[in-house]
């Protein structure tokens, strides 16, 4: 429990990513945005770092999220929140994302962007998968339903893998299996609030 607090103390004094609120609820209509390349513009153009301990308190800017889909053919990764992760507001719930905040630390290369550049390090330091085929930012997500989700929003990638084969770089935090689009529909009760809107808006979008 200890190692647990010291780590909660150590993210919140962490250098974040966030745009104001503002510039998000211009370009985001609904819970849902699909047109990507506005908000990822207005984003890049607004945004700065903030002291996490601040950014979690001040409604008036959203923490910028990368949230990464990955999808194996016609099976996507479920994830399972354990009690040793961080952000106690998400313990014991599943998700469809891997993911988290974009840092100071995060420069990007010269054909990149500071996005990318965050998602692609949280990637790594989360899960390592094999083969793949290609990764594509589908939508942002602007969700004010609960209190984590009214500071953060959330930059949907879905990663596509030739493998079915990964590995969880932090297993006393995650645990996580191939399902179906069918299958998640068994757990849609107990996912967090982003992961449902993942599974309505992608996941059965894509099964039409």
């Amino acid at each position: 429990m200890n190692d647990l607090i010291r780590a909660m103390s150590v993210e919140l004094q962490e250098s974040v990513l966030v745009v104001p609120r503002k510039t998000i609820d211009e370009f985001c209509v609904g819970v849902f945005t699909p047109d990507t390349a506005p908000v990822e513009k207005a984003v890049l153009a607004n945004c700065a770092f903030m002291d996490r301990g601040r950014a979690e308190k001040d409604y008036e800017f959203k923490q910028v999220i990368p949230y990464v889909v990955i999808r194996h053919e016609d099976r996507y990764l479920l994830i399972w929140r354990t009690a040793r992760q961080t952000e106690a507001r998400l313990h014991n719930l599943y998700s469809l994302g891997v993911g988290g905040h974009i840092n100071d630390t995060d420069v990007p290369a010269p054909d990149s962007n500071l996005i990318l550049t965050g998602m692609r390090r949280e990637l790594t330091e989360e899960i390592s998968v094999e083969g793949e085929q290609s990764c594509n930012l589908v939508g942002i997500i602007n969700d004010d339903s609960t209190d984590v989700s009214r500071v953060h929003v959330g930059f949907v990638f879905v990663l596509r893998t030739s493998t079915p084969h990964y590995t969880i770089m932090e297993p006393e935090k995650y645990t996580a299996a191939w399902k179906s689009a069918d299958e998640l529909a068994g757990h849609y009760d107990q996912m967090e609030s982003w992961a449902q809107i993942v599974y309505k808006r992608v996941i059965m979008r894509a099964q039409g």
